[in-house]
């Protein structure tokens, strides 16, 4: 096994993704389908299978015992073997992602961007970044640009193919209503972006506890341009959203930017050719960071997770028509009849997760329970088997190419194929477990 000692920041990763759990319980907000009849949902489209490399199939989880105590990140593949272990034990301002081709592991230290190969830990490139911290960060799909939201409040678009820059200038209202933020992210942590699936357009979503503003890009000859924006105002109205974090995506094909806000539940819906149009929906949610959401690589559906430890069930939106179904009792046995489908029970869904654990061609969601991961057919949810049966699992990550599913549980990491042909245990000694992925819950 070889050991590779880094040194880069990690707090913003820790503060944003994980967040708190609020010790009192929030009012329930009323689901948009209160009657328990559901419609039919869309089919899902197949996506292409295009994270095939041997380096997207590696699972690289942040572990540590006690924050005092150390972090390492470490890399498994396949066949249970660790590939490389990463000491980050000296934490500054920054963070780190996974590329969007599952290939490379982004570390944000200060004003550079450092990158590494999810092979085998080995650093690859380094890039300069236009300002000393760097508050968000998206890949487009097709692998050549990185956006960088950066303090300052500066856009940073990186051509990753021939390594140069282009800035541009983002406005962030400094004073801007933060609710939820404290410590270091309180400073850093105050929007987000997503590019859409044709790589040529991007949405900036920033000040979302109000005034609220929705930057929107596009790319024209190689060079990227403003094309228009909405502020929060009598004209166009943004709900509040208390920090520190929103789940966003391009969805439907690029023509809406759905935005899920972490601390109400809320979904967020905007109309991105004429940027206008704003529905906001209410899934049910009872306190904060309790439901975890997960969008179909195809952008019509979200599902809202809520874990087992708060009563495990789903719930659903349906982003083009614009409709909440459930919450449902997420089913176990593949006897069940799927939640969502037609003439499925509707009952009620938690925990933040650290990825978005359905398959690459999204067909199949993954959800961890105290008896293994159940598979799920998209979109009625109905189960179709059971991987690693008798085995706890806490988070699940899928591979690149979808024939290995991950999950974490407690100190050991649970590998099994998406065939059900094996499962295998590693343990990696450590007592907690996240995994670094490139599209987190």
């Amino acid at each position: 096994m070889r050991r590779l000692v880094l040194a880069f920041p990690l707090a913003v990763l820790i503060t944003v993704a994980c967040g708190t759990v609020s010790p009192a319980l929030a009012p329930s907000s009323p689901s948009t389908l209160p009657s328990a009849t559901a419609a039919a949902l869309p089919k899902p489209i197949r996506q292409p299978i295009t994270r095939t490399s041997p380096a997207a199939q590696v699972a690289w989880v942040l572990a540590q015992d006690d924050p005092q105590q150390g972090r390492w990140l470490i890399g498994v593949d396949p066949s249970g073997a660790t590939v490389a272990t990463v000491d980050v034990m000296k934490l500054g301002s920054g963070g780190m992602t996974r590329s969007a081709d599952g290939a490379s592991l982004v570390l944000f230290t200060e004003d550079r961007i450092d990158m590494y190969s999810a092979l085998d830990g080995k650093h690859t490139a380094t890039y300069r970044a236009a300002g000393s911290r760097v508050v968000a960060s998206a890949f487009s799909a097709d692998g050549r640009w990185v956006a960088l939201l950066l303090q300052g409040e500066v856009l940073q678009l990186l051509d990753l193919r021939s390594g140069l820059t282009q800035t541009l200038s983002y406005v962030h209202d400094p004073k801007a209503s933060l609710p939820g933020l404290s410590g270091n992210g309180a400073s850093v942590v105050w929007g987000t972006l997503a590019f859409a699936p044709d790589s040529a357009r991007l949405y900036v979503v920033s000040d979302w506890g109000g005034p609220a503003r929705l930057g929107a890009y596009a790319l024209a000859s190689d060079t990227w341009g403003a094309t228009g924006s909405i502020v929060d105002g009598p004209s166009q109205k943004f709900p509040s959203c208390a920090g520190p974090a929103m789940a966003v995506k391009v969805a439907q094909g690029g023509r809406a930017f759905a935005a899920f806000c972490h601390v109400d539940g809320t979904v967020w819906l905007v109309d991105v050719p004429t940027l206008a149009g704003i529905t906001v929906l209410h899934p049910t949610q009872r306190n904060p960071f309790w439901l975890s959401p997960v969008f179909t690589p195809d952008g019509q559906l979200l599902y809202l997770h809520q874990s087992p430890s708060f009563g495990d069930e789903m719930q659903v939106v349906d982003l083009e028509s614009r409709r909440v179904l459930g919450p449902a009792k997420t089913p176990t046995r593949v006897a069940d009849p799927g939640p969502f489908s037609l003439f499925g029970s509707v009952a009620y869904a938690g925990g933040t997760a650290s990825t978005q654990p359905i398959s690459p061609d999204g067909l199949r969601l993954y959800s961890a329970m105290a008896d293994g991961i159940v598979v799920l057919h998209v979109p009625d949810l109905a189960p179709i088997t059971v991987l690693a049966k008798g085995t706890g699992c806490d988070e699940v990550w899928i591979s690149g190419d979808g024939k290995t599913v991950y999950g974490t549980s407690g100190s050991k990491l649970v590998i099994a194929r998406d065939d059900g042909a094996g499962v295998r245990t590693v343990d990696l000694g450590r007592r907690y477990l996240m995994f670094v992925a490139t599209e987190r819950g």
